[in-house]
């Protein structure tokens, strides 16, 4: 409880994107990976594209998103995004979440830029999309991936021009406070790739 209070109140007085130090979030993988069947979330979410396809697939969910954002998130979605669909699910303790928070980092895949420098920017930013699945929400040109509630990318060099895709990829919050779209860990250099491949589609 203690924990879930020192969350809490880091969100409710840091600017969006900031974090504060907390303890590490403590859990049991297999037990997490009982819970995310046991309360239905497959209805919605998927792992590896496995599960519903009304919610993000959560494969990559502990590279987009803190694990204060996780707690924060899973206790009470409604107070993090107004509109969302997700429901605010009676867990049976709070360490139900922090087992669910265990077995999204246990199938977590690891970033792969083994690439960069050795391939055109454009096919860089491709594969560092696909790296940091970022399909998981968005569609890009394969019908198959995205969800509905999220922007279609498939024609976004049409709509943004190279610096708004760049100002919005380092610091969506400024850009759109309140916004669902997480900070990701990218460099600079993957950022630039990432913007030139968008740039593209068209």
């Amino acid at each position: 409880m203690a924990l879930r209070i020192i969350l809490l109140f880091a969100l409710l007085v840091l600017p969006a994107g900031v974090h504060t130090e907390v303890p590490a979030v403590s859990g049991d993988p297999e037990k997490g990976k009982e819970i995310f069947k046991s309360k239905g979330c497959t209805i919605c979410h998927s792992i590896n594209r496995a599960g519903g396809a009304i919610g993000p697939d959560l494969t990559q969910v502990t590279v987009w998103r803190t694990d204060e954002r996780l707690v924060n998130w899973l206790n009470d979605p409604p107070s993090l995004l107004k509109d969302t669909d997700m429901p605010k699910v009676p867990w049976t303790s709070e360490q139900d979440v922090f087992d669910l928070i265990a077995f999204f980092k246990s199938v977590k895949k690891d970033i792969n830029k083994d690439f960069m420098g050795k391939v055109s920017k454009k096919e860089a930013g491709k594969r560092l999309v696909e790296e940091y699945d970022c399909k998981a929400c968005h569609k890009i040109k394969d019908p198959e991936s995205g969800r509905v509630r999220f922007p279609d990318l498939t024609r976004e060099g049409r709509k943004r021009d190279k610096k708004w895709l760049d100002t919005w990829l380092k610091d969506p919050q400024a850009v759109k406070p309140g916004t669902f779209m997480p900070t990701y860990p990218f460099t600079d250099e993957e950022r630039k790739a990432i913007v030139e491949y968008l740039s593209t589609l068209k």
